[in-house]
């Protein structure tokens, strides 16, 4: 959700209203707000209380960065903060990971992790294409495309994948490589969007199927 939000921040800044970045964001700030409120459940958990602490410290600042009028000065602070909230969360997932104690735990993980890379690659894809050309910027791009590949390689050798499942990975893995070339060049960001809205998709419906083989262990 947070590579959702500056995403969509993004995209208003260059004037790209293809697919609703306004109401995106707004449903996006909506949906992180509720997730801090459900996780806040966890806090017993080891480890989670303290994350939580300190994105409730960041969030505030975050948020009112990010639902203001797009500012391209603000972007490189915005950056900085959605760096640190995203690893505050996903420290948070590896702790409920460890606790959950099930086999099922990793691979919903790496399948949920899938869904933030999608967001994560178009954000940097956006970034560049609005003139920030930083080399950690492009760094972190080039290590998003990676990891989500292995990342896929990873879901499709689980042995325990359903028919189900089994398909709809082929269709994601065959949706990132036709557009994979798209990324290399500017001026693709609305070819970018519209694959990366797929591969969202076929990665929160594999989602959630791992997650209810989980539940029934």
């Amino acid at each position: 959700l947070t590579q959702r939000m500056l995403k969509s921040y993004c995209q208003v800044g260059q004037d790209h209203f293809y697919i609703k970045p306004v109401a995106q964001l707004k449903k996006a700030v909506a949906l992180y707000q509720e997730g801090l409120d459900f996780l806040s459940d966890f806090r017993n958990v080891a480890g989670v209380a303290a994350s939580l602490d300190e994105i409730n410290a960041i969030w505030p600042e975050y948020k009112n960065l990010i639902t203001a009028r797009p500012n391209k000065k603000n972007v490189p602070e915005l950056v900085i903060l959605n760096e640190k909230l995203l690893k505050l969360a996903h420290q948070i997932v590896l702790d409920l990971t460890a606790e959950s104690g099930k086999e099922l735990g990793k691979i919903v993980n790496v399948s949920g992790r899938q869904r933030m890379l999608s967001q994560r690659i178009e954000l940097y894809y956006l970034l560049r294409d609005w003139g920030f050309t930083k080399q950690s910027y492009l760094d972190t791009l080039a290590t998003a495309r990676r990891e989500f590949t292995e990342g896929m390689a990873y879901l499709n050798n689980y042995p325990k994948n359903t028919k189900e499942i089994k398909a709809l990975l082929e269709n994601t893995v065959a949706s990132y490589s036709l557009f994979e070339h798209s990324l290399n060049n500017k001026g693709n960001a609305f070819l970018v969007s519209l694959t990366v809205t797929q591969l969202l998709k076929q990665m929160n419906t594999a989602t959630n199927l791992y997650s209810k083989s989980s539940n029934k262990l």
